[in-house]
Formats: structure tokens, sequence, C-alpha cells
């Protein structure tokens, strides 16, 4: 039996950091990165640790009221872009427009989500009025390559980072994204080299600094380069003790060589370094319940991580399922419930409730929270856990 606890961890710790880590300001150089042609962006506090959006709000619940809400629905509305919700997008552009009536970001997102409509006209307005405003801008070719990035036309998407990159005065985050795509595409060797080349600038951003690093360590990871691996992450680690997406990297690359002590160690020093962070307490039980067995410790960090976090769903269900696997079913189900009221839209926290509900012989039930599961996933991107799903309704009929 599959738990799907842990499906595509590094994945998904790499998107969540890019999604919600907004440090927007260039910072010095002082040191050197694995050689001379390597900066090191400092900062004069820690950066901020990345918070997670549960749900996204509705775009009428958003209220702007001025200049300094402008980002907030910015970051919004491209996350909205990347969900393919199109319409959404365009209302809260408006939103920013009549604060702003020359903010190119919104100009940008409006003219992808026109795009994605499939509104030619209104497509090729605001790409004129970008052209007036903002010629050298990269916002109109990052947010078209996702519009395209979300219709899985790679093709457009990465001949749009590429007509950016020959027009635009500020090239970074063009070329990471183009990277992300080669690396999607499995030309992790092309992937590599422009992650490398972002890595070389002068007064490099740390969001690109860190970006380009992680995008590094997948690739490396992917290639079973654990030993490049692990000396990149520990140097992230060391340098941005808080941010735990190194701490993944370097404990996963520690696990598949086989040094299960060295990766408790890393979530350890995590537990010690950001004890904001639930994700030490999870990653532990992980590795104490599935690689040794021990069930004493996996529970402890299990209870002590759903004590410490009340409010985040994930430390409830891993909870449930350290239950779950001792055959504590009632226990697994009241967590996986809690689970549930935090994220209801989570298929893998519906699925393991749906196991305790048939293991507890109520089959009605257990269809149910299958279906629902079900009906939550893009078919095109779960297929595996789509036939694992279809497999337990089946059973329950």
């Amino acid at each position: 039996m599959k738990s799907f606890l842990k499906i595509s961890l590094l994945t998904f710790g790499f998107l969540f950091f890019l999604g919600v880590l907004l440090i927007q300001n260039s910072l010095a150089v002082t040191n050197l990165f694995l050689d001379e042609s390597f900066s090191i962006p400092t900062l004069d506090k820690e950066p901020p640790i990345p918070i997670q959006d549960k749900e996204l709000p509705k775009p009428d619940e958003i209220t702007l009221l001025s200049e300094k809400d402008i980002p907030r629905h910015i970051w919004v509305a491209g996350q909205y872009l990347k969900a393919g919700k199109f319409k959404s997008v365009i209302t809260i552009c408006a939103q920013v427009l009549n604060v702003n009536k020359n903010n190119i970001e919104a100009h940008a997102l409006r003219s992808a989500a026109y795009k994605g409509l499939g509104n030619k006209k209104e497509f090729q307005k605001e790409a004129k009025l970008i052209k007036k405003l903002a010629p050298k801008s990269p916002a109109f070719y990052l947010y078209l390559a996702q519009t395209y990035l979300y219709f899985k036309d790679f093709k457009e998407a990465e001949s749009t980072y590429k007509k950016g990159l020959k027009t635009s005065s500020e090239k970074t985050e063009l070329l990471m994204g183009l990277a992300s795509l080669n690396a999607e595409n499995g030309q992790l060797k092309k992937a590599s080299d422009q992650y490398l080349q972002i890595l070389k600038e002068k007064n490099l951003a740390i969001k690109y600094f860190l970006n380009a690093n992680f995008g590094l360590c997948r690739i490396d990871f992917k290639n079973k380069a654990y030993d490049e691996v692990i000396k990149r992450a520990k140097l992230i680690t060391e340098l941005y003790p808080p941010i735990p997406q190194g701490y993944l990297f370097l404990s996963s690359a520690h696990l598949a060589k086989g040094e299960i002590n060295q990766a408790i160690n890393v979530y350890k020093k995590l537990m010690e370094a950001n004890p904001e962070s639930p994700v030490s307490f999870q990653e532990l039980v992980l590795i104490y319940n599935d690689q040794l067995g021990d069930y004493q410790n996996a529970l402890h960090y299990a209870v002590e991580g759903a004590r410490k976090f009340p409010k985040d769903a994930k430390s409830q269900d891993v909870l449930g399922w350290v239950y779950y696997e001792k055959k504590k079913y009632p226990e697994a189900l009241k967590q996986f419930q809690a689970a549930i009221r935090m994220d209801k839209k989570n298929p893998y926290y519906l699925y393991h409730l749906g196991l305790a509900h048939h293991k507890m012989g109520d089959k009605a039930k257990a269809k149910e929270t299958f279906e629902q599961a079900l009906n939550l996933l893009d078919p095109n991107e779960s297929k595996e856990f789509a036939k694992e799903l279809k497999s337990q309704i089946n059973q329950c009929k």
C-alpha cells in the first residue's frame, strides 16, 4: 500500500519556495561561492521565512486601498494566472490600475490573461500599451510565458522567454524561467548552464541566488550526483539557516546515499535554526517511520509537531498516518479529519481519510471520500495517484 505521503517532496519544496519567497531587493556581493565567478548576496538581517497561503483569496475578498497594497494584489493575480483563472486575473488587475493606471505588472498580467481567454483584440491593445510605457520591461514576456505554460505549450513558452531576453533590460528572471522550463523538459545540461550563468551575475538578488542553487540541486539530484547536492545545499543552510528548502535537499541527498543518521541530524539543525517551521518534525517522522521502522520516535515527533503547529494541516495528517500505520484507526481518522478541516481541497488528506473509513468498515463513506479526492486531481499530472484512487473506489463497491 502506498501512502502518497511523500509525493514529490523536493518538487513541492522548490515550487513552494518559488511561489512565496518575495524578497525583492538586490544586495551587495561580499563573498565567493564555489569559485571566483560566483557571488553571494548578503543581508543586514535574516531573510523572511516563506509563508504559504492555504487558499488564495477571491478577487472580491481583497481590498486595495493604496499603493502599498499593490504588491500583494500583483502576487495573487500571478498565482491565478498560473492556475488558468484568467477572468480573476483581469478583475484583480483592474483594481490595481484604478490606483496606478501605469502599473506595468498589472498591464502585463492582464495581457497574458487576455491571451489565455483568446481575446486577441484586448491582448494586442495591452501589448501595444506596455511597449509604449516600458519597452524594456521583462514583465510582458514573463507573464505571457506563464499562460503558455498553463496550456502546456512549452515551445511557445520557450520562444517567449527568448524574445524577452533579446529586448529586456532585466534578464535574470527570464533566464530563470527558461532554465526551469529546460529542466522540466529534461534538458538538464542546458538548464544547469543557465543556472550557473545566473549565479555569475553581480549584485544578484537573494531570491535568484537561492532559486538558481535549488535548481542546480534538483538537477544534480536527478543525475544522482548526491555529493554535489550535499556540497551546495550545506552551504545554503550555512548562509541562510532559517530557510527549510536547503535542509530538504541536504537530508534527501544523505538518505539517497544511505546516510540516515546524517539526514536526521540535518533536520535537528533545522529545528534549532527555524523553530517556527513544521518541516523538521514532519520529515523526522517519515525517516523514523519509513526508513527505520522506529514507531516510538516517529510518534514522538508526530505528536510534538501536531501539538506545536495545531493550525498546520500536514502536521495533523502526518500524525494520523503514524496512527494508521499502527492500526489505530479511530485516532488516525480524527487526525485526518482535522487536516481536512484546515485544507478541504487536499486530495492526499482525503485519500488518507478514505483509507481510515475503509479500515473501520464504512465502505460507503470511504468510496465517497475517494471520489472527492479523485475529482480534485488534474488527470494529466497525477496519473499514478488517480489509478490508486480508482482502485480504492472499486474495492468499496
